[in-house]
């Protein structure tokens, strides 16, 4: 082999093992310990593609939840607690960084009654719309009777029929 092209081999594969080290040493995994997760439950995962955690986001190297996991697993190597972590993030992102809204408070006891709420009035709606349309049922002419009792002599004939023994025919 020509001493340029084995050279050349030489520095593709130094760049292949070079890019396998750096896609190895990003293992997205890595900061999923139990502490991380504990903390990574509580705040909401903001990617778009899912309603999941931080903690529980099944999108593979999800944009949202791989960073601020590996946020929280620096954060707690620092010292820092779990609740002054959720508070940066709530901070930072709001109220919408949580996974559930805090129930203290009015906007916080809005947001957890407002579906029952919203869910009663829209019945009450939708029973007073039934009520005031309502139509009494129109009586039945000479014709209807007429057809109702024939109806009702062939179903005596095939029930009283079919209610007697086989052997007594």
């Amino acid at each position: 082999m020509p001493p340029r092209l084995r050279q050349c081999s030489l520095k593709l594969l130094a760049a292949f093992f070079i890019s396998l080290a750096v896609a190895l040493a990003q293992n997205p995994t890595q900061y999923m310990t139990p502490g991380v997760m504990r903390v990574g439950s509580k705040l909401a995962c903001r990617c778009g593609g899912c309603r999941s955690s931080m903690a529980s986001c099944p999108m593979l190297r999800c944009d949202s939840s791989v960073p601020a996991r590996k946020r929280i697993a620096e954060m707690q190597q620092r010292g820092m607690s779990d609740e002054a972590i959720v508070d940066t993030f709530v901070k930072e992102g709001g109220i919408a960084a949580l996974v559930a809204p805090p129930a203290e408070g009015f906007g916080g006891i809005l947001t957890w009654t407002m579906p029952g709420v919203a869910l009663a009035i829209g019945f009450l709606i939708y029973s007073w719309f039934v009520r005031k349309n309502r139509k009494p049922a129109a009586p039945l002419t000479a014709e209807d009777e007429a057809m109702i009792e024939r109806f009702r002599t062939q179903m005596d004939r095939e029930l009283g029929e079919s209610s007697e023994p086989e052997g007594k025919s």
